[in-house]
């Protein structure tokens, strides 16, 4: 199916390709998808507690307008699954392999990315369910825009990029606007699909998501030169002031991926990457986030596990850890958090020492 036996390396690749592995980056993925399943761990029981009430609200997706901590997961995910690909068609490629098998080897895992993603959420609805705003179907749109731009220098990729955003932005701006649940996207949902997603999501996000997959693309041929950790900082910095000072015209709107959430999230996104980048490859500590390169080994499988699975997981921690609740009041929901990403961390350290690696 989209099983490997492969274990991944975090040395330089085989001499002959001339490509290496960033330990970073290993370690920033399995974050991300750790942070994916922990579920906020457990801290929505202190939204209106007056210390740990600011801390909460993190782990909470926003309303509308606006950003919060919880909202950087899926722009991570589509980042990374751009920083990515240079390494791995750069090792395709110096194998010889033409550009139609790597664009049928792209096809063929972005027809399984949309296959799996709805698998997942059917499973979570009970029901079959054409859902196609959850993360895989749109990383399977931006992977292929990504692919056929990955070619080309890095300011016609960039300029690719703009130019998506700026017509995302132009479907709304001229289309009634960014007013929630009565936008463009919120219509078009309505009239192809028939029906609108919950939390106000659009479809047609996966347009200006491609943005942030392009970005990774783009920083990912960087890591494979010198000077880039001061670059990600510098760009870092300039993206989130330049989401700021878009802000009053398109507003930063993590539910329809606006260009200034895009271009805002994508800043803070190059921060957490030169963070680690800074520790795992200059600094060369790394030993504290092996846990994270094993997680991050296996991040479709992870999140595949999580999106069918949560619920279980969930009532089976409850059962076990119900019994704290009088002894700990809300802390038990965060004992019970944490013992779901405990489990889950499990699973991929079990994986990671058999040698199985799930891949698309």
């Amino acid at each position: 199916m989209l099983a490997t036996s492969a274990a991944p390396q975090t040395t330089p690749a085989a001499p002959s390709t001339g490509v290496t592995r960033v330990f970073s980056l290993d370690a920033f993925r399995g974050l991300t998808m750790i942070w994916m399943v922990s579920e906020g761990l457990g801290l929505s029981v202190f939204k209106n507690d007056p210390h740990l009430g600011w801390l909460a609200w993190q782990f909470h997706h926003m309303d509308w307008h606006g950003m919060t901590a919880w909202d950087l997961i899926q722009p991570f995910f589509m980042f990374i699954a751009g920083v990515a690909m240079p390494f791995s068609f750069a090792r395709r490629w110096a194998a010889g392999e033409p550009w139609s098998e790597s664009l049928k080897h792209v096809l063929k895992r972005c027809a399984l990315l949309i296959f799996w993603g709805l698998v997942a959420r059917s499973i979570g609805a009970g029901k079959p369910n054409l859902d196609l705003i959850n993360v895989l179907a749109q990383l399977a749109f931006t992977y292929l825009v990504t692919f056929l731009l990955l070619k080309f220098d890095w300011k016609v990729q960039l300029g690719a990029g703009f130019a998506l955003l700026a017509f995302h932005t132009g479907l709304y701006q001229f289309n009634g606007g960014f007013e929630k649940d009565a936008n463009i996207g919120w219509w078009l949902d309505k009239a192809v699909l028939g029906k609108n997603w919950s939390g106000s999501y659009a479809t047609i996000n996966c347009i200006s998501e491609s943005f942030n997959t392009i970005a990774g693309a783009v920083v990912g041929a960087l890591l494979l030169k010198r000077d880039k950790l001061r670059t990600m900082i510098v760009l870092g910095v300039l993206c989130i002031a330049a989401g700021l000072a878009l802000d009053p015209v398109i507003p930063i709107i993590k539910k329809i991926w606006t260009a200034s959430f895009a271009i805002y999230s994508l800043g803070f996104t190059l921060l957490v990457l030169a963070l680690f980048y800074w520790i795992c490859d200059v600094k060369m500590q790394r030993r504290w986030a092996q846990i994270l390169v094993i997680v991050g080994a296996n991040s479709i499988f992870i999140y595949l596990f999580h999106e069918c699975l949560h619920r279980w997981i969930n009532s089976s921690a409850k059962a076990f850890l119900g019994w704290t609740d009088p002894y700990f009041g809300p802390w038990t929901s965060v004992l019970i958090a944490c013992a779901e990403v405990a489990f889950q961390i499990y699973i991929c350290v079990w994986l990671y020492r058999k040698q199985i690696f799930f891949k698309l």
